[in-house]
């Protein structure tokens, strides 16, 4: 990430995927806790070196209006009209990005829907990753569960389809 992130306690950001909020900031250090706290969790929070939060793999929830058009381009396009790119499956989720991740789930559902709705191995994990981590931000952003923004792909991912 090029600019550099101006975080407050309550902000919620973006790491490797995983929507986080900043709950502490001390002279040097940052803390941060899951957003969405699961019984696993039991309180799990983690620190970062101040200097280290801002190393491009921590960034700024994306916009409504950007979920919005994100869904229409990629989830929602039908797919005869879609030349999606290629990805690498072991570094795919790596690049922290909604468009990249929404891109994957469509890529991977297509093909999904080719074979019979199975995907195999590592296809399979990579899938559900992604629909974690993208159903997790959009849930933030809309102030949802993350239920609810896996119907709203899976919506979108089926109208696709007609």
């Amino acid at each position: 990430m090029t600019s550099k992130l101006s975080l407050v306690v309550g902000d919620l950001v973006v790491r490797y995927g995983k929507v986080l909020k900043v709950f502490k900031i001390k002279k040097d250090t940052i803390e941060f806790q899951p957003f969405f706290a699961f019984q696993a969790v039991n309180g799990l929070s983690f620190t970062l070196k101040l200097k280290n939060a801002y190393d491009g793999h921590i960034r700024q929830l994306v916009s409504k209006s950007k979920i919005k058009k994100l869904l229409s381009l990629i989830i929602k396009k039908p797919s005869a009209k879609i030349n999606p790119p290629v990805y690498n499956t072991k570094t795919a989720l790596n690049k922290n990005q909604l468009e990249e991740t929404l891109w994957i789930i469509k890529i991977l559902w297509l093909e999904k829907q080719k074979k019979a709705n199975t995907l195999l191995g590592g296809k399979l994990v990579v899938f559900r990753k992604a629909m974690l981590q993208a159903t997790n931000e959009i849930a933030a952003v809309n102030k949802t569960s993350p239920n609810q923004a896996e119907l709203l792909i899976q919506s979108g991912l089926e109208s696709s389809l007609k």
